[in-house]
């Protein structure tokens, strides 16, 4: 069966993206308004009270909306690890229900993926039959482990932080934020980004959404060009790299 996939926002301000198989509906993330949410799930022609929340982790850029949509919506289902369930709880006052490391939602199939990062954190991978799509917007580092499982993927939306030059110049952040960002447990940077796209290329992703961009250390079409050199480099044609805005919805992309 077919899977559809949209970003409604990625970056450092709010996080939410979604994906169906046309019966069930899922949103990876809220750390946008809950209004600003039902007016991307209207555009769609989506239910929000029928919706089903993953949760990739606890910082305020990714739950931010939890709480209100709830509230709004009280049929709809949170979900995440048990390593953030306590966060999300202490954080917006509400019980996620705790999945396995692979699970179901409706028909589709769901793996999360543990990641790098500065709190417990996960990726997930979203499979329809033989199609998947891969949400991993927060990521200090990219294992073997985690290539392997995105390559399945008909798309992968991978973060695309910063580019390490202009965060080191950055005179607006401490040293030791620099430290956090650039390190296996912050954020991954435009090239450890295009390294690991150029790997998936190669085996067989055509499409990639770039996440989690830096308003402030980094640019949409200095990341888009970073990932496409490096595919280009590799040999590798036929590959479509787009970059996800933190205030503008993307296209609707469906895998089939």
């Amino acid at each position: 069966m077919a899977l559809k996939f949209c970003v409604l926002a990625s970056g450092s301000k709010g996080n939410c993206c979604y994906i169906s198989d046309g019966t069930t509906d899922i949103l990876i993330d809220m750390g946008i308004s809950a209004t600003r949410v039902e007016k991307c799930l209207g555009v769609l022609g989506v239910n929000p009270d029928g919706v089903r929340v993953l949760i990739t982790h606890a910082h305020s850029d990714h739950i931010n909306g939890l709480k209100v949509f709830c509230k709004k919506h009280v049929t709809a289902k949170i979900i995440c690890q048990k390593e953030v369930a306590g966060a999300v709880a202490r954080e917006q006052g509400i019980s996620p229900l705790v999945a396995m490391r692979s699970f179901r939602v409706g028909d589709m199939r769901v793996t999360a993926l543990p990641v790098s990062h500065d709190v417990p954190c996960f990726g997930y991978v979203v499979s329809s039959g033989e199609h998947s799509v891969a949400v991993v917007t927060d990521i200090g580092e990219v294992s073997v482990e985690q290539l392997t499982a995105l390559s399945s993927c008909g798309i992968v939306m991978l973060e695309s932080n910063h580019d390490a030059d202009m965060l080191k110049a950055n005179p607006r952040y401490s040293a030791m934020l620099k430290r956090r960002i650039l390190s296996e447990h912050g954020h991954l940077s435009n090239v450890d980004c295009a390294a690991a796209c150029a790997y998936l290329a190669g085996n067989g992703v055509k499409r990639f959404v770039l996440a989690h961009l830096s308003e402030e250390n980094n640019k949409p079409e200095l990341a888009i060009d970073t990932v496409t050199s490096s595919i280009a480099g590799a040999g590798i044609g036929s590959v479509i790299v787009t970059a996800a805005k933190q205030d503008a919805m993307s296209g609707l992309y469906e895998i089939c």
